[in-house]
């Protein structure tokens, strides 16, 4: 059997149509979706042989839909409905290449033989199809990986400059020695805690949708390079030989348009200028820095030069609407925050540096610069709390070691002697004195 997803913004309709007896004339319902972005996340996580689709639809209409579908799935058929006072959208449909349109309110029988010769046509095409949509998928897949791949490694200043122009190569990214590179990060303020809250089926939704419109609204406009974190939704872009703040305060408006799909508003970090391909990472760390300053959101966070091999100098970003910004002491007092509210759990360096939005080696340079690293704060803090604890005869020992986070009662003991000169038992019963 062929596949058809259903697109229409009037859950009534959609509803209708995917109710009827597709299975006596060979096809299936593979979905159904509210609008041509929905429609395009859909056929990412299931092939699709046709889709069926109004013209009228808020975020990305059938016109919108069908060109989309035309450069990524040439395969697959468009089915246009149309409203009487949208025959001229219907028209032009077929001429970008629609399979057919039917006007409203769409006669059932003239729908099932439409596709019934539709059916006939696909069977004759559909090996020959299958067998080259196949191949190019695979390769656009491999081309994506090798590139996100390549930003993150380049973004992270792990590469030296050879290994450097041979991933580049084989990412189709284009390099010049003679450009400025700039990275922008840019985050949904919903976000900024973390996704829980969020259905995975939306959450997977908006990652898609972003990327889906940033790779025409950034990539397509040769601003330079995006990708986006399938994890936070979190975006990094790489511009080229561009006014970053002034592309930026674009692209936010132009996302704003969405604001009912997104709902959230955006807060961007734009990091410093830098001239050469192996100084992206000191842009992308001040900008880091930037967003990870940026208060209560929804603004364009200008960063400024970050020394990432020293710790020193760190400056503080300006922000738009923000007369006093708060830099790295920010990030330290909110990471400390957290660990204060988590300590009694497996809470990592590397888990705190996620929710600071900082890698973890800058958060550990941070700590140190406070005059203890990360490890002693959390020890520390840990110690404190037990303390407080075993001042309370109703709590067990045994208790108390998993309430501070410690699994190990033997390392536990030691390690509160070596703070505190005296095993949890003593400390106790000098307290009961």
């Amino acid at each position: 059997m062929f596949t058809i997803l259903i697109v229409d913004d009037e859950a009534e309709i959609r509803d209708g149509l995917a109710s009827l007896n597709w299975p006596t004339i060979g096809y299936e319902i593979a979905g159904v979706g509210a609008h041509g972005l929905e429609a395009l996340a859909l056929m990412e996580e299931r092939p699709v042989d046709v889709i069926l689709t109004d013209i009228r639809m808020p975020f990305m209409d059938g016109i919108q839909l069908l060109g989309a579908i035309k450069e990524k799935y040439p395969f697959v058929k468009v089915i246009i409905l149309s409203g009487y006072d949208d025959f001229e959208y219907a028209k032009q449909a077929l001429k970008l290449g629609a399979s057919d349109y039917l006007l409203k309110p769409t006669i059932i029988e003239d729908l099932f033989a439409i596709f019934k010769e539709l059916h006939r046509k696909m069977i004759n095409e559909k090996q020959i199809e299958y067998r080259q949509a196949t191949l190019e998928r695979k390769e656009r897949l491999l081309s994506r990986m090798l590139r996100v791949n390549f930003l993150k490694e380049l973004l992270a200043g792990m590469m030296s400059q050879d290994d450097i122009e041979q991933s580049a190569a084989e990412a189709e990214f284009i390099l010049s020695q003679e450009s400025d590179y700039q990275v922008s990060i840019l985050s949904l303020d919903r976000l900024r805690n973390g996704v829980s809250g969020v259905g995975k089926k939306e959450f997977r939704l908006i990652v898609f949708s972003l990327d889906n419109m940033l790779s025409e609204l950034w990539e397509a406009k040769d601003l330079g390079y995006h990708y986006v974190d399938p994890e936070t939704a979190r975006c990094y872009f790489i511009g080229r030989d561009i006014d970053s703040r002034d592309e930026m305060l674009k692209l936010k408006k132009q996302l704003g348009a969405c604001m009912g799909l997104w709902q959230s508003t955006f807060t961007i970090g734009i990091g410093v200028s830098v001239t050469n391909i192996e100084q992206v990472h000191v842009s992308y760390r001040s900008a880091e820095l930037a967003l990870a300053s940026s208060g209560e959101g929804n603004r364009l966070c200008i960063g400024e030069y970050v020394d990432v091999d020293n710790r020193t100098g760190i400056s503080e970003p300006v922000m738009e609407d923000s007369p006093s910004p708060k830099g790295a002491h920010y990030i330290i007092e909110e990471a400390k925050k957290y660990v204060r509210q988590n300590y009694s759990k497996n809470v990592t360096l590397k888990k705190v540096a996620e929710h600071v939005h900082v890698t973890p080696n800058y958060l550990s340079a941070l700590f140190k610069e406070t005059g203890e690293n990360y490890i002693q704060f959390l020890t520390v803090l840990r110690i404190e709390q037990a303390k407080t604890l075993l001042k309370d005869p109703g709590n067990k020992i045994y208790e108390v070691v998993e309430m501070v986070g410690y699994s190990d009662p033997a390392y536990f003991s030691a390690t509160f002697k070596k703070f505190v000169g005296k095993t949890p038992l003593e400390y106790r019963l000098s307290m009961e004195q």
